[in-house]
């Protein structure tokens, strides 16, 4: 059987096959997906917090439901072979209310989830094909251990984004810096929704920011390729977990970390993952979300010390981003100079099919 993999499975394949996911190799079994779902653990009780799958319509089902080996292409190139041990279908509509905390089906993940294929497949990824990682944006895990060992760097937090960087963001990293010797700014590209930024403005105002502006050898620059699953709290344990393979001591965990629409409480994702910390062995970072000091505009997360009061402003990338589409300026205060420039309303997606 030949099966036309989507992109998000197209980056599973990949992140399972190079040990992004790890403890996790392959494509969940119904009892794994079952586990993580109800207590956060795989089926041999070793921590995972939300489950990686591959699905399949019933169409397909129907047609080669008693197939040992699939082949699985990715516009036309050749990935992997999946080795199939079973297939298998769940109850969408309940294991998706605690998957995601609602029962709100037109939440963005819920959403996806119930679009997605009936039946489940547990299978093995086998042969793949290395040459589909030619013009593939991916830092592998491996190397940047290996850059980390010979930086001599023995803490390093990983701070998480899917933005291009604004001032709320450098506070951040400097916080994290405050509490380890090194930084890895790792954001997430990959598939995003409408009025979000482009995997290309992402990358390039990132990596501006680490190697021409702070351009110091303990502020480190790589990517996780993969995709928001918008789980909130499940997934900010999950982006921890990554950032512990990456080589990460720490992991910097901000407010509504994986959300949609402040769907999720404000501090969820940092008490879930303060909860779940010696299962995860990675140390998290929490803070309070930081603001513009409308006064002094200087970025502070507790009353400002210099102008002794709270009147502040919020700094988003939906903020940043409603300015760009509105083409308005934004302000010095808001995001650097050198990073608004890189910026347009061309930066943003405009139609996600």
């Amino acid at each position: 059987m030949n099966l036309n993999i989507k992109y998000n499975n197209l980056l599973d394949i990949i992140n399972l096959h190079f040990g992004v996911y790890y403890p996790l190799k392959n494509f969940v079994s119904k009892r794994n997906f079952l586990s993580i779902i109800n207590n956060y653990q795989l089926g041999n009780k070793i921590f995972f917090p939300l489950p990686v799958y591959i699905n399949i319509s019933t169409k397909l089902f129907n047609r080669d439901k008693n197939i040992k080996t699939i082949k699985a292409f990715y516009k036309s190139k050749r990935v992997c072979d999946l080795k199939v041990k079973s297939f298998y279908s769940l109850n969408k509509n309940k294991i998706g209310e605690n998957f995601f905390k609602t029962r709100d089906k037109n939440y963005p993940g819920f959403k996806e989830f119930l679009k997605s294929g009936e039946y489940f497949i547990d299978c093995k990824i086998r042969n793949f094909n290395h040459k589909i990682m030619k013009n593939l944006n991916f830092s592998y895990p491996a190397k940047i251990k290996s850059i980390f060992m010979e930086s001599k760097v023995r803490t390093i937090a990983g701070f998480h984004t899917r933005n291009a960087p604004h001032r709320a963001h450098e506070w951040i990293h400097n916080y994290g810096l405050k509490h380890c010797d090194g930084l890895l700014i790792h954001p997430l590209i990959g598939q995003y929704k409408k009025n979000e930024y482009t995997e290309k403005a992402i990358l390039k105002t990132n990596s501006k920011l680490v190697k021409k502006i702070y351009n110091k050898k303990n502020i480190f620059f790589a990517f996780f390729n993969s995709y928001p699953r918008y789980a909130g709290p499940r997934e900010a344990l999950f982006h921890a977990l990554v950032r512990k393979n990456y080589g990460c001591t720490h992991f910097l965990v901000g407010r509504d970390h994986a959300g949609a629409k402040g769907f999720y409480k404000k501090y969820e994702s940092q008490k879930i993952c303060l909860k779940f910390q010696k299962k995860l062995k990675i140390k998290i970072i929490n803070f309070n979300e930081p603001y513009l000091c409308i006064g002094c505009k200087n970025i502070v997360n507790k009353k400002c010390y210099l102008c002794k009061k709270v009147a502040k402003k919020l700094v988003s990338g939906t903020l940043i981003r409603k300015r760009l589409l509105k083409k308005m300026n934004i302000p010095s205060y808001l995001m650097r100079k050198e990073i608004s420039s890189m910026l347009s309303n061309k930066s943003i997606i405009l139609d996600k099919s």
